[in-house]
């Protein structure tokens, strides 16, 4: 409990306590009158004196007391369960029946019990509307619970009639004293008010200030997300002209040292081929080991570009070219079924697809020494089944060289899965989550 609603709780218990001492002196002095009476024989006095017979005093206080119990009973038990309407409005309407019950009692000689109600009210209702309701009907009952109004209406014995047996003295003091109680409870219930209201006040301010933090918070955070986005493109970019640049050296490099070599062995060639041919045949087949060697070294450099057929053509116009170019320098047989209707994705996923398609028929023929290729496309949910299988010579533990590797990382690159069997010659079977477009939703 922080120390804001700790004093309010504290001055809540005070004002209970002051109800229960306000009961009591009330019961007190009017079951010690009636007792009075009767011991002093005056009963035949009062009774010509009163306007209207009052209840036995036992009776009256163990309804009062029991109605005050119940009234606090039922404050705790609200607090401690769950609110919902229809709860609210039977648990006020029984405070309500109870605060009627304890002035009727004291014969509307007391109705301060409604402001410890009404304090109970603006801290435990949350609802402006329900609060507002019950804070209106406790303020009419606050203000026609009245005796001079209520005896216009009832006969009922006044408070001031029970002290009209003493003298003026005693008259006096206990009519002191019921007014003190009276004002200590009104007092204790404005200093309850002003701190609830304090309190209000700085709970309204600080969610004032959190609101304006949240808000500056938030224009930072868009400021900050744009200058992410800005900072992401500028690494991207650079990231790009990072790669090509080093590929650029690469190709540079490789081709230079390589074209270098082929330019200084034929020089030699020429020089030599008037006096030795067998060593002119010698030098032609070194010259032709480097330009094997820069043939390789040149494809390594270039293999993640993105393919020439598919900066021209779409992606299956490419793929069905690459297979129609196959087929024609080899006796290899390539069949090629699509069940997708468009092959048309982001670039990065064309890429990964023609170079999967492209690796996995250029392992075939170069190591399985196949003669049929099935190559076939599909859709499963979200992902393209790619599915390439050869009759091949196969085998029997699967070896990642460079071709498969390199397949497995374009999959992965598109968090998609590869798998491959040996065991009937080759298959290869890529799932990759597509992106799809709203044509294949």
């Amino acid at each position: 409990m922080d120390f804001k609603n700790k004093n309010l709780y504290y001055l809540k218990i005070g004002m209970s306590v002051i109800n229960f001492l306000i009961l009591a002196f009330f019961s007190i002095v009017t079951g010690f009158t009636i007792h009075y009476v009767n011991q002093n024989f005056s009963a035949r006095n009062f009774l010509e004196n009163v306007t209207y017979l009052p209840m036995e005093s036992v009776r009256m206080t163990v309804v009062t007391f029991v109605a005050f119990f119940l009234l606090l009973l039922i404050i705790e038990m609200r607090s401690r369960k769950k609110k919902d309407a229809i709860f609210t409005f039977v648990i006020y309407g029984m405070e309500l029946l109870l605060c009627l019950i304890i002035i009727r009692c004291l014969y509307i000689g007391y109705n301060g019990i409604i402001l410890f109600v009404v304090a109970d009210i603006v801290t435990s209702i949350r609802d402006k509307h329900n609060r507002a309701l019950f804070l209106v009907i406790m303020g009419l009952l606050y203000t026609f619970s009245d005796y001079n109004i209520i005896s216009v209406f009832f006969k009922m014995i006044s408070f001031q009639e029970f002290l009209n047996v003493y003298n003026s003295n005693i008259s006096m003091i206990l009519m002191g004293v019921r007014n003190m109680l009276v004002s200590l409870n009104i007092l204790v219930f404005i200093v309850y008010m002003i701190i609830l209201m304090r309190n209000q006040m700085k709970e309204n301010a600080r969610i004032a200030l959190l609101n304006i933090q949240l808000e500056t918070a938030n224009a930072k955070l868009k400021e900050m997300n744009a200058q992410l986005q800005d900072y992401a493109q500028m690494q991207e970019k650079m990231g790009e002209t990072k790669e090509r640049n080093r590929i650029a050296r690469e190709i540079h490099d490789t081709l230079g040292h390589t074209m270098t070599g082929l330019s200084a062995g034929i020089d030699a060639c020429i020089a030599m081929i008037d006096f030795s041919v067998d060593e002119t045949k010698k030098q032609l087949n070194k010259i032709s080991k480097v330009a094997r060697q820069g043939i390789q070294d040149i494809r390594r450099s270039v293999n993640k570009l993105r393919p020439d057929a598919l900066e021209h053509l779409n992606l299956e116009a490419a793929l069905e070219k690459m297979m129609e170019e196959m087929m024609e320098v080899s006796d290899v047989a390539i069949r090629y079924q699509c069940e997708v209707p468009v092959l048309k994705f982001n670039p990065d996923e064309e890429d990964a697809i023609y170079r999967v398609v492209q690796e996995g028929i250029t392992n075939a023929i170069r190591h399985g020494k196949a003669s049929n290729i099935e190559i076939n496309i599909k859709k499963e949910n979200k992902w393209l089944i790619l599915s390439i299988q050869d009759d091949g010579v196969g085998c029997d533990e699967i070896k990642s060289g460079f071709g498969l590797i390199h397949i497995r990382e374009r999959i992965q690159m598109l968090n998609g899965e590869v798998s491959y069997d040996g065991s009937h010659g080759f298959h290869i079977t890529a799932k990759i989550p597509i992106r799809w477009g709203e044509n294949y939703d």
